[in-house]
């Protein structure tokens, strides 16, 4: 076999740019494609022209792409984490969540799926001080969960158990070993951005049967971020805003915050819940596994004012105290608290005897998370206090949504991609 010799047209700096990770390495670029590169068929120069660049730009981003709704013809921004927030008076609300949190879990029940062993393993130093007497210790895991892994499973504003990558880099760099996973994320947080512009209606949809490579090449330009925005708030009225009351939240900066991948899916589930409530200032929701209560804050900015979270314990602490932040604390109940707040925190463990009704209850990215038979006890749940249910899950494990009512009788459901985030599946369930 003849070696490999070095192409005339080589260009080393092109070379660098178009092979991130060889760049990184700081390899010697000739050097490197005559052992690897050739046989790896690598680029080694630019081409000559705008779709020519664009299409070696696409070829570098190796099975990411198919993450992404739409080829991305835009250079994404530097990622940015949110800053230190000045101390607050929120002792208080600490202390509200401490008692609802002492509350819930005195009637929790563990059982064997990994979100309620997680209490007394991974995150029990934050059981203990939630459950404990100091205030100063809760309020620091309240105030700072970039420390801990007070929020991992839920959110990204999570310290990273020993041993795990952060999740976004865990996803992105097995999807391609060559590009830093953070400029991949920033392009991801675009691609969703885009996303939600267009289904409000604020951006017109690209056309690919035509030459869409080429357009897109010549769109090679910063993308915008408040600019999308900006066309987001003139479309449905609303001003919106990306609270972001914990330090190191990383995401793309704007003029209304942090914006981060949760917050992006958040603003979509929101905006859908109001969209199902036809403006009726009364409509009520319930959200089983909501996170951080991201879609519950993005509900209320859009006019839905009865909101219920049923969740675990510590979960439940997470999101008293966010909402408490970014709403307010008069806006939250806790636990057992009597009050007219608009956004009420409940335990699972006060299902059984919740004789309520609503006008919808959603589940997002949690009920194919779930042990079945827990799954299957929210089910029921849902068939006596909702006639309609919005989920948007995922189908990667063994149960899935639909398992819940095919063949149910009476039970009607409307189902299609979720256009937010490849993968996975929304469903407008009723009966």
């Amino acid at each position: 076999m003849s070696e490999a010799t070095l192409p005339e047209d080589f260009d080393a700096e092109a070379y660098l740019d178009l092979n991130p990770d060889v760049k990184k390495a700081c390899v010697e670029p000739a050097a490197h494609y005559l052992a690897f590169g050739h046989k790896e068929h690598r680029s080694y120069k630019r081409g000559s022209d705008k779709r020519s660049r664009f299409l070696d730009r696409i070829g570098s981003l190796e099975n990411f792409v198919w993450l992404l709704n739409r080829i991305p013809g835009y250079m994404a921004p530097a990622l940015h984490l949110s800053k230190p927030v000045p101390a607050q008076l929120d002792q208080d609300l600490v202390r509200r969540v401490m008692a609802a949190y002492r509350r819930a879990y005195a009637a929790f029940d563990a059982g064997a799926g990994f979100w309620d062993v997680w209490h007394q393993s991974l995150k029990k130093p934050i059981h203990d001080a939630l459950s404990g007497s100091n205030i100063d210790a809760a309020a620091q895991v309240l105030r700072d969960p970039a420390s801990s892994p007070f929020f991992w499973g839920f959110d990204a504003v999570a310290k990273a158990p020993e041993g795990s990558q952060e999740p976004h880099q865990h996803v992105l760099s097995r999807l391609n070993s060559k590009v830093d996973w953070r400029e991949l994320y920033a392009l991801w947080l675009c691609d969703s951005l885009t996303s939600f512009a267009e289904i409000v209606g604020a951006r017109r949809v690209d056309y690919p049967e035509i030459e869409i490579d080429k357009t897109l090449g010549g769109r090679d330009k910063p993308f915008d971020v408040d600019s999308m925005l900006d066309a987001v708030e003139r479309e449905i009225g609303v001003e919106i805003s990306f609270p972001n009351p914990f330090p190191e939240e990383l995401g793309l900066r704007s003029r209304r915050g942090i914006i981060g991948f949760r917050s992006i899916q958040s603003i979509y589930q929101g905006w859908r819940i109001a969209q199902l409530s036809n403006g009726n200032p009364d409509f009520k929701v319930m959200e089983i596994g909501a996170g951080l209560g991201r879609t519950a804050y993005f509900a209320h900015l859009f006019g839905v004012k009865n909101y219920t979270i049923v969740d675990l314990p510590l979960t439940n602490a997470a999101q008293g105290y966010f909402l408490g932040r970014v709403l307010g604390e008069k806006e939250i109940s806790l636990g057992g608290e009597s009050s007219s707040a608009s956004v009420r925190i409940i335990a699972n463990s006060d299902i059984a005897m919740h004789s309520e009704s609503y006008d919808l209850i959603v589940n997002v990215d949690s009920w194919t998370e779930m042990m079945s038979d827990v799954a299957r006890e929210y089910w029921d749940f849902a068939r006596k206090a909702t006639r309609t249910v919005l989920s948007i899950n995922h189908e990667y494990n063994p149960h899935t949504v639909s398992d819940l009512y095919k063949g149910v009788n009476g039970v009607r459901a409307t189902r299609h991609p979720y256009p937010m985030r490849r993968g996975y599946i929304e469903e407008l369930i009723s009966w």
